[in-house]
Order: structure tokens, then C-alpha cells, then sequence
């Protein structure tokens, strides 16, 4: 039976460009790119925070450190031809090492289809999901 994922997102800004750390990911059924924030599922009695910390450790070797809560956002999708239901609470967090900004881009360790990016606050081409999160991050801007 189908359930709904609890994720956590982080928001993790540039510090020199304000650009959006995000997952690049290819649906592989249609070929669609598309952009999330970098993050992960929340394992059962795990706090938000400590799985954003696992994850981006997990996902891209980065150290970071997790501020507030921006908001919570509900996203029904499809990925691979699969419906998908998530729950995704969303943080800002910051690079503790300041050094790990520099790629551009940096592969995924578990998912060799996913691909970490900055995403520039003028990119429109390629969606960015899940719906409603540029609400929460407009007017962070750089720190």
C-alpha cells in the first residue's frame, strides 16, 4: 500500500552568489529535469535536523549546520511513473566548511542520477520542486 514520505529539505544559500544548493535529477521514465533541494527521508524516531545532517553527509560529503524551520509543504508527484506523496519540512541550513561552495557541481554518492548544483535565483528553465517552495525562500537572499 502506498504511504506518505516524510522528507526534510534544506536551504542552503551561496554565500557570494545567493544561489540555491539543489539535487539535479532526470525522471528516468520521461527524461524531464528538473530541481529539489538537496535532503531526504526521515527515518522513524530521527529528527528533521539530524536527517538533514545524515543525508547531505550521505549524499555529497558535506558538514552543515541546520537554522530554522522555513515551513512545511505537502507534494503529490510523479517520478518514474510512479505517484509519490511527501511530506517535506524545510530548513535553512549553511555549509559549515566554507570551502564546500566551490564546485559547481558535485555527483550524488548513493544516487548516480542525481547531481548537486547551484541553481541561480534567475533560473526558470528548470522546474523547481516541490511546489510553493519558492514562497518559503524568497527574501532570504545571502547570508
Amino acid at each position: 500500500m502506498p504511504s506518505i514520505r516524510v522528507i526534510a529539505l534544506a536551504v542552503i544559500r551561496h554565500p557570494d552568489t545567493g544561489a540555491l544548493f539543489v539535487d539535479e535529477t532526470v525522471d528516468p521514465l520521461t527524461g524531464r529535469l528538473f530541481h529539489r533541494p538537496a535532503g531526504g527521508g526521515v527515518e522513524f524516531g530521527e529528527r528533521a535536523a539530524d536527517a538533514l545532517v545524515r543525508e547531505l553527509d550521505e549524499e555529497y560529503g558535506l558538514a552543515v549546520v541546520v537554522g530554522q524551520r522555513l515551513g512545511v509543504l505537502e507534494n503529490h508527484f510523479t517520478f518514474g511513473g510512479r505517484a509519490g506523496h511527501e511530506i517535506a519540512l524545510v530548513f535553512e541550513v549553511t555549509l559549515a566548511d566554507a570551502a564546500d561552495d566551490a564546485p559547481d557541481r558535485r555527483p550524488c554518492r548513493d544516487q548516480p542520477h542525481v547531481t548537486g548544483v547551484w541553481r541561480s535565483s534567475s533560473e526558470d528553465a528548470v522546474p523547481l520542486y516541490p511546489e510553493g517552495l519558492s514562497r518559503l525562500v524568497d527574501g532570504l537572499g545571502t547570508h
